[in-house]
């Protein structure tokens, strides 16, 4: 009997030691709601939703900017499809030998064409305007 008194002390200890722990877990935050934001009625939220609230719904913007009257966000509502293609095909000569050559073009690409919802907030973070625009 004498032998089995530690282990039996031992297994209460760890029994208790579990049950304790268990309780003591903190739970863990809920992840913040993402919305569609082309199913939003953006009309409703002027005046009272603000900058911080999109970005938790929406994450982070593709454009962002700020003025004196406040600032302006813009998300990707739909990307188009963009292709582009170039070949140039030359000759000349100089002289009496002959010439000839091929070239790629090379281009400055344009903002990426689709739809974006552009949010305006005032000075206090405030939903002022909104608007869907195209490129």
């Amino acid at each position: 009997m004498k032998m089995l008194l530690p282990f039996v002390l031992l297994g209460v200890a760890l029994a208790l030691g579990c049950a304790s722990s268990s309780s003591s877990t903190t739970p863990k935050p809920a992840k913040p709601v993402k919305v569609d934001p082309k199913k939003v009625n953006w009309s409703e939220r002027i005046g009272t939703y603000t900058l911080d609230q999109a970005l938790v719904e929406l994450g982070k913007p593709a454009v962002m900017g700020e003025s004196s009257a406040g600032k302006t966000a813009e998300w990707v509502l739909r990307r188009s499809p963009q292709m582009s293609f170039g070949f140039g095909v030359g000759g000349g000569s100089y002289g009496s030998g002959g010439g000839m050559g091929v070239g790629v073009g090379t281009g400055i690409s344009p903002p990426p064409h689709g739809e974006y919802l552009r949010l305006i907030f005032d000075v206090e973070g405030k939903l002022k305007e909104w608007t869907k625009v195209k490129y």
